[in-house]
């Protein structure tokens, strides 16, 4: 088995499979696993994440596996606050943590390795070279060559492995996005910014204790200057002071039709498993992992086909993750401008606007 990056997806992936005594390999290009972040830092709690999808509340594995230990965990919030144009306030609970990437990350790896995967760190996926006589493919690397029966998308947004092979459907709308660590920040709440700050997007703060993820997101029309610039400008406002910078892609295009092709399973972002109304895909990344291991381990145990793994990953978040794409449409189709941002979020309210970032309908009409 071979798995292509070593975040939630991956290493929950990984684990599944080698519990059950399957050599599992895991190639991740960063020298180490969880750093740098590649977006925000926000993890949802377990409460949080079977509300949004019930199905998995029968999981005992998964629920198992949210037993995240406190010192990976970071800071508990439990509100979140969003702010229109004119800085009106929409406030509403929320169970989730601000969490430090590098040890939440480095924890999952860790469990992946002590179930038994290797994971091989500074390996980049460079190139798929087809063997049709061999009917296989070797994914060449920096450092080495590989084969395997089963390989695990787990690249990010931008589904290298699907890129690289030049097949299988990978995420077509994407938010580019950049963000930094800093101090100083006033809120212990998850806060979201709209409007003209981050045009087409959002801006967010996502406190961790002492210090702070703080990220931009902007659809490509608006960006007219670098991001950074974009960035700065908000966390001068803030009056933060700025530690270090990263950055990533947010795929918005809700799920792809089929996240398999041949032996290939997209796992996570790889499979535009993020909530577009909110950008959140954490949660969604393990929960895949775990059920892409199920469909392998099913084909080898019973000759059952991959295309299970579609059928659940359907059945468990197809919903949410339409009615969440849905909702960014309708927001890209009508918030062009702040005065227009400021009318909906004041006409959808508070009840509306947490609907809507819980992936329920922000309008029973809608």
């Amino acid at each position: 088995m071979l798995v292509v990056g070593a975040g939630p997806g991956g290493s929950a992936a990984a684990m599944r499979l080698a519990e059950e005594g399957l050599d599992v390999l895991v190639i991740e290009k960063r020298q180490v696993v969880g750093n740098p972040a590649q977006c925000g830092e926000c993890i949802p709690a377990w409460g949080e994440m079977s509300d949004a999808f019930p199905v998995i509340k029968g999981d005992p594995w998964l629920e198992d596996y949210w037993d995240f230990p406190p010192h990976v965990m970071g800071q508990y919030l439990e509100w979140m606050r969003l702010f229109s144009p004119s800085m009106r306030e929409y406030g509403f609970e929320l169970d989730c943590y601000g969490a430090h990437r590098l040890q939440f990350d480095g924890h999952l790896g860790d469990r992946a390795q002590r179930a038994g995967a290797e994971i091989r760190t500074g390996t980049e996926l460079r190139k798929v070279q087809k063997q049709p006589k061999l009917n296989r493919e070797v994914y060449r690397t920096n450092n080495g060559s590989y084969t395997a029966d089963y390989v695990i998308d787990a690249s990010g947004a931008l589904a290298h492995v699907s890129r690289l092979r030049g097949k299988g459907e990978r995420p077509g709308v994407q938010l580019p996005t950049i963000y930094c660590q800093v101090s100083g920040h006033q809120t212990d709440s998850f806060d979201i910014f709209m409007g003209s700050v981050a045009p087409g997007g959002y801006a967010w703060i996502i406190p961790k204790g002492e210090i702070a993820n703080v990220g931009i997101g902007i659809r490509h029309k608006y960006i007219d200057r670098p991001l950074k610039q974009w960035l700065d400008k908000f966390c001068d406002d803030l009056g933060v002071t700025i530690h270090s910078y990263g950055g990533g892609w947010i795929p918005l295009g809700g799920k792809v039709k089929s996240a398999v092709n041949d032996n290939v399973l997209g796992v996570g972002d790889a499979a535009g498993l993020v909530m577009p109304s909110n950008g959140g895909g954490i949660g969604q990344a393990i929960i895949s992992g775990k059920l892409a291991g199920d469909a392998i381990l099913s084909n080898l145990n019973s000759g059952a086909s991959l295309a299970g793994y579609d059928r659940a990953l359907n059945v468990t978040m197809a919903k949410p993750l339409r009615i969440s794409t849905r909702s960014k449409n309708l927001f890209w189709a009508f918030c062009r401008n702040d005065f227009m941002t400021e009318t909906a979020m004041r006409i959808l309210g508070t009840n509306g606007l947490r609907r809507a970032v819980d992936c329920r309908r922000p309008l029973f009409i809608i």
